[in-house]
C-alpha cells in the first residue's frame, strides 16, 4: 500500500475564549495593540497568535505571548509590580466624628462581547444583519434608569439593572477589523463605586454564517380528499452568498490636508497630488477613521470590499484555513510611490483597479460607487469609478457564487466619447497568503511552464539585465527566482506576453495560496515584490513591518504599452480568482482545479484542489503509460494530497502527467511534467 498523506478536514475556526486576571484589578488590557477592556475581562478572539498586555497607572505593564487554539478557553493571571518611587496607597486616620459610610453604590461592567445574527441559533432565518451581542453586569447596588452607547448608537435601560443582575443585549452592525466600543451609564446618570470600568473595547472575530434554514410546512387543514405523498427530499443545496455591511476603524495618516487638485488633460482624468515637502514638515501621526465596509461571503471565502478608498476589494478571507490571502495594511500611509505626477499611493492592501495610467492609476483612493446585485446563485458587486461623459470608466464586477470557494472579476472599460481613446488598465493584487500577513522565504511565483524569459520593469540589483530587457526564467544565473527567499533586491517584471492563461502564488512555510486565470485577450501578467536579502524598508508604506508581493493583470503586455477602445465602445474581460491550501505546492491551475506535482526520493508527491464539489478520477501516468489511479469526492476546502511510490524503481529522468477526469471521462484539469531524479 502506498502511504498517504491525510488532510485534514474544513471547518470554520471557532473563536478562542481567554479571560486576563490582574492584581490590581482596573488594569487596560490591550490585545494586539487594540484596548480590549479593564482587568479582570473575558474575551473572545481569533484562533491564532496574539499579544496581550496590561497597562496601569503607576505599575511595569504586563505582556504575554499567547497562541490560541480554536475552540479552546484559556486565562492569563499576573501580579503588577509597582513602580520605583510610585506612591502607594495610604489609609488615611479616620476621625471619631467621621459622618456613617455612604450607601453601597452600583457598579456596571461588561463581562463580554461576541458578533452575532440578532437571533442567534445554527442556521439563517430571516434577516442575516450581524451586530454586536453583549453582556452587561451590576456588580454593585441596585442602577437605575442608564444608557449604553455601543459604537455610537445608544441603547437605553429604562428600568436599570439590578444588584447582581446580567443583562444581554443585541445592537445591529459592529466594526470590522477593529474596536467595537461600549460605554456602560455613557450619560453619566448612575452614581457608581467604579466608574473606570465602564468602558469596554475589543476587535471581536467574525464568525461564519450558518447555512439557510429550512422552513417548516404549516400543519395541512382538514380535507376530505387524499393528500398526496409528499416528494422526495432534494439534494444539500449550498449555503446561500450573504451580503452586510459593517464598519472598518483604520489608523490613517492626515494626509488629506496636504493634497491639491490636479488634472491629466490628454486623458481627462483629474486627481489629487500631494504636496510631500508640507506633508513631511508637518510631523504627521495616524488617528483612526471609520471606513465602510460591504462584506459577500459564502461557505468557502468572505470578499469585503472597502468603497471609500478606490473601491478596492479590501480583503480576501479563505474559511477552511480561517487566513486571508490578501495584504491589509494595518494603516494607511502616503508611499513614495505611484504615478510621478501624483506623488504618492496608499499600499491599502487587497485588490485595487489601476487606470488610466501605469503604476496603479490615479484612482486607487477616490471613493467608487457599489452595488449589489442577487440572482438565483449568487451575488455580483457593480464597482464604478465615474459617470463623467468626456473619459475612458471602469465598471469592475465581481461575483461569488454559492458553492464555489473561487470568484470572478470582470473589469469594463468604456469609452462614452466621440473618439477614440487609448488607455492603460491593470487589475494589482497585493498578496500575503496565510496568518502573518507577511510573505515567507519560501513563497514561490508560479508561472506557465510555458514561459521561459520575462521582461524586466525595474529591479535593484545590477548584476540583472536592465529595464526592457529579458532575464531568464525561472533560474538565472544559477538561481531560482521564483522563490522569493532567493531574491536580494526588489523586482518587478512581466511575462511579455501573459502565456498560459494562469498566474499564482503558493507560501510553502504556510502551505497557502492564490492564484488567477485569465483569458488569451488578456496578454499582461506581471509579477513585483521588495526583495528579501536587502529588501526595500517597509516602513515607506507601513508602521508595523508587515509586507506583500503582487501580481497584475491586464489587457497590454507591459505597462509601456495602452489599449485603445473605439468611440462609443467597450473592452471587457472576466477572470477567476481563488485561494488554495493544503496542497504542499502549487504547479498548475484552471478555474476549475489546482494541482501540484514533484518528484522527491523516487517518489511522487501530487494534490489536487477544486473550486466546486468535484466527482470523478485521478490519474498518474509515467511517459505515457497508466501508473496509479483512484476514484474520489473532491470538495473546496478539502484537497486531495497522496505520495505515491512506485513497486519499481522511478526512473532517473521520465514525464509525468496528473489528470482530473470526471465521470463524464471529461478531463478537468491536466499537468504534465520533465523531471530528473536528484536523490541527493
Amino acid at each position: 500500500m502506498s502511504p498517504t498523506t491525510a488532510v485534514p478536514a474544513a471547518s470554520s475556526l471557532a473563536p478562542a475564549s481567554l479571560r486576563i486576571v490582574v492584581e490590581p484589578e482596573g488594569a487596560l488590557v490591550l490585545v494586539d495593540g487594540l484596548r480590549s477592556g479593564t482587568a479582570p475581562v473575558s474575551l473572545e478572539l481569533p484562533a491564532g497568535e496574539h499579544i496581550v498586555r496590561a497597562e496601569k497607572e503607576g505599575y511595569e505593564p504586563l505582556v504575554w505571548s499567547v497562541n490560541l487554539s480554536a475552540g479552546s478557553r484559556e486565562t492569563l493571571t499576573g501580579q503588577m509590580i509597582a513602580l520605583a518611587g510610585a506612591a502607594s496607597p495610604t489609609t488615611a486616620p479616620v476621625p471619631s466624628d467621621t459622618p456613617p459610610p455612604t450607601p453601597p453604590l452600583a457598579d456596571l461592567l461588561f463581562q463580554r462581547a461576541i458578533i452575532e445574527l440578532e437571533r442567534g441559533g445554527q442556521c439563517l432565518e430571516g434577516s442575516t444583519q450581524l451586530g454586536v451581542r453583549l453582556w452587561i453586569e451590576n456588580a454593585g447596588a441596585d442602577a437605575g434608569p442608564f444608557v449604553v452607547e455601543v459604537n455610537g448608537a445608544q441603547v437605553p435601560f429604562p428600568d436599570g439593572l439590578a444588584a447582581g443582575q446580567v443583562s444581554s443585549f443585541w445592537v445591529p452592525g459592529y466594526v470590522s477589523g477593529g474596536e467595537n466600543v461600549a460605554i456602560a451609564d455613557a450619560t453619566g446618570q448612575v452614581a457608581e463605586s467604579n466608574e473606570e470600568n465602564n468602558t469596554f473595547s475589543s476587535m471581536l472575530p467574525i464568525p461564519t454564517l450558518p447555512p439557510a434554514c429550512t422552513a417548516t410546512p404549516a400543519p395541512a387543514a382538514a380535507a376530505t380528499t387524499p393528500v398526496p405523498p409528499a416528494p422526495a427530499t432534494p439534494a444539500p443545496q449550498p449555503a446561500a452568498v450573504v451580503v452586510r455591511e459593517a464598519r472598518v476603524n483604520i489608523p490613517t495618516y492626515p494626509f488629506a490636508a496636504f493634497l491639491r487638485p490636479a488634472r491629466n488633460e490628454a486623458l481627462g482624468f483629474s486627481y489629487q497630488a500631494l504636496d510631500r515637502e508640507a506633508y513631511e514638515a508637518s510631523n504627521p501621526a495616524p488617528r483612526l477613521v471609520a471606513y465602510r465596509t460591504v462584506i459577500v461571503e459564502n461557505e468557502y471565502v468572505a470578499l469585503t470590499f472597502l468603497p471609500e478608498v478606490g473601491g478596492r476589494l479590501y480583503e480576501v478571507v479563505y474559511k477552511p484555513t480561517g487566513h486571508r490571502e490578501t495584504y491589509r495594511n494595518p494603516v494607511l500611509k502616503p508611499s513614495p510611490w505611484g504615478p510621478a505626477e501624483q506623488g504618492w499611493w496608499l499600499a491599502a492592501g487587497g485588490v485595487e483597479w489601476c487606470l488610466p495610467v501605469e503604476e496603479h492609476g490615479y484612482e486607487w483612493g477616490v471613493p467608487w460607487q457599489i452595488e449589489t446585485n442577487r440572482d438565483d446563485g449568487g451575488v455580483s458587486v457593480a464597482l464604478r469609478d465615474s459617470d463623467a461623459p468626456d473619459r475612458v470608466r471602469a465598471e469592475i464586477v465581481v461575483r461569488l457564487e454559492a458553492g464555489s470557494s473561487a470568484f470572478t472579476i470582470r473589469p469594463r472599460l468604456e469609452n462614452p466619447t466621440g473618439s477614440a481613446r487609448t488607455i492603460k488598465y491593470w487589475t494589482n493584487a497585493m498578496l500575503a497568503p496565510g496568518q502573518p500577513n507577511a510573505p515567507s522565504a519560501d513563497l514561490r511565483f508560479v508561472l506557465p511552464d510555458a514561459v521561459r524569459s520575462v521582461t524586466v520593469h525595474s529591479r535593484g540589483d545590477d548584476f540583472l539585465p536592465e529595464p526592457g530587457q529579458r532575464l531568464p526564467w525561472p533560474v538565472s544565473g544559477g538561481v531560482d527566482l521564483s522563490r522569493l527567499g532567493n531574491w536580494n533586491r526588489w523586482l518587478g517584471f512581466f511575462e511579455d506576453p501573459a502565456a498560459g492563461n494562469y498566474l499564482g502564488v503558493y507560501d510553502a512555510a504556510y502551505d497557502e495560496g492564490m492564484v488567477r486565470i485569465f483569458p488569451d485577450v488578456v496578454t499582461g501578467a506581471k509579477v513585483f515584490a521588495f526583495g528579501w536579502q536587502d529588501p526595500i524598508a517597509p516602513d515607506n508604506w507601513t508602521d508595523d513591518g508587515s509586507g506583500y508581493v503582487e501580481i497584475h493583470g491586464g489587457p497590454a503586455p507591459t505597462f509601456d504599452d495602452t489599449v485603445t477602445i473605439p468611440a462609443g465602445g467597450t473592452l471587457e474581460w472576466t477572470e477567476t480568482w481563488y485561494p488554495v491550501a493544503g496542497l504542499g505546492g502549487l504547479c498548475y491551475a484552471n478555474a476549475a482545479a489546482a494541482l501540484n506535482l514533484s518528484v522527491a526520493g523516487g517518489q511522487v508527491e501530487l494534490g489536487a484542489a477544486v473550486t466546486r464539489p468535484w466527482s470523478g478520477q485521478a490519474v498518474l501516468l509515467l511517459d505515457g503509460q497508466e501508473r496509479w489511479r483512484r476514484a474520489m469526492s473532491l470538495v473546496p476546502g478539502q484537497p486531495f494530497r497522496f505520495t505515491f511510490a512506485p513497486s519499481t524503481e522511478l526512473p532517473a529522468q521520465g514525464h509525468l502527467d496528473l489528470r482530473l477526469i470526471e465521470q463524464s471521462g471529461k478531463t478537468t484539469a491536466e499537468y504534465g511534467m520533465d523531471y530528473v531524479r536528484n536523490d541527493g
